[in-house]
């Protein structure tokens, strides 16, 4: 998907943060795009925010964990655009409470989100997306967090981005020469409302607004991070490229390093003849992955 000029995308979690940032990437090199959020108002808002893209935008009042919702969006957007070639599941909340200590109902409410979100939104408009054949592709939103290990409260923010980044992966693998491509986007810190929206929206948010997993006012934490529409303008990058992983801040490279060394320090010595019926099973799998990789290197 190298010439996104008049390519129609749908993108959830669009009325702020990283989404907004994609809806004005992809408004700027010509697209077509449908922001989609749960918050109407804030939809609304950012609307007057977009200039002088009129006609080009769509808004769209969406809950991503409602599959009666995404469907009806995916058939939506062909109704306003006529087509759909990029689906952005880029909404994403996170946690209030320490993991250990949480209930069933927060555990619920984030993965619902942030890895059942993901999955509606494949799910509704994967058809929609090949019907056309003139490729299509797939962003989904993880996190630095589906990297790295994440300190209290950050805990079952982390197991849902480590969640979303299995999902593309295999995915990405799964649809290997359909003419779909699949990327995660793998952002650190971000200018966005993320706490104060998950405050907002979180069903046990009562008594926690504000809580961070550092420790420091939210505020001051997240106007530290990168202006969204830089990461919608890499990511629009990544999509044209058919990049696996978009990566976008380069200070965590050391510590994924050590991560990884940690990993492979971990591993027993290379298995002796006993092995050799699971090595061949191992084997079978390679394969298989190699070719999908090869299609995908075609496909890019």
């Amino acid at each position: 998907m190298r010439n996104m000029q008049g390519r129609v995308a749908f993108i959830t979690g669009a009325a702020s943060g990283i989404g907004l940032g994609l809806a004005q990437a992809f408004l700027e090199a010509g697209m077509k795009v449908v922001l989609a959020d749960v918050r109407r108002a804030a939809l609304e808002a950012a609307a007057a925010g977009l200039g002088p893209a009129a006609g080009r935008y769509h808004l769209m009042e969406v809950d991503v964990t409602d599959r009666a919702q995404m469907a009806r969006a995916a058939d939506e957007v062909v109704e306003v655009f006529g087509k759909v070639h990029v689906l952005c599941n880029n909404a994403g909340v996170g946690g209030i409470t320490p993991m250990h200590e949480a209930g069933y109902e927060e555990w619920d409410w984030v993965l619902g989100v942030n890895l059942f979100g993901l999955i509606n939104g494949v799910k509704s408009f994967l058809p929609k997306l090949r019907a056309h054949g003139e490729g299509a592709h797939i962003l989904n939103t993880s996190s630095m967090a589906g990297l790295i290990p994440m300190p209290a409260p950050g805990g079952i923010y982390a197991t849902s981005k480590f969640a979303a980044r299995g999902f593309s992966d295999s995915l990405r693998i799964a649809l290997a020469g359909s003419g779909v491509g699949v990327s995660v986007l793998c952002p650190g810190l971000v200018k966005t409302g993320m706490i104060q929206t998950g405050a907002e929206l979180s069903p046990v948010a009562a008594g926690a607004q504000g809580a961070t997993p550092f420790g420091a006012p939210p505020v001051n934490l997240f106007d530290a991070g990168v202006d969204p529409i830089v990461i919608g303008r890499r990511a629009l990058q990544g999509i044209a490229a058919n990049e696996a992983y978009i990566l976008t801040h380069g200070e965590f490279r050391d510590e994924l390093a050590e991560i990884f060394d940690e990993i492979l320090a971990a591993f027993p010595p290379a298995p002796g003849p006993e092995a050799a019926a699971r090595l061949a099973i191992e084997n079978g799998r390679r394969q298989a992955v190699a070719a999908a990789k090869a299609s995908l290197k075609q496909d890019g």
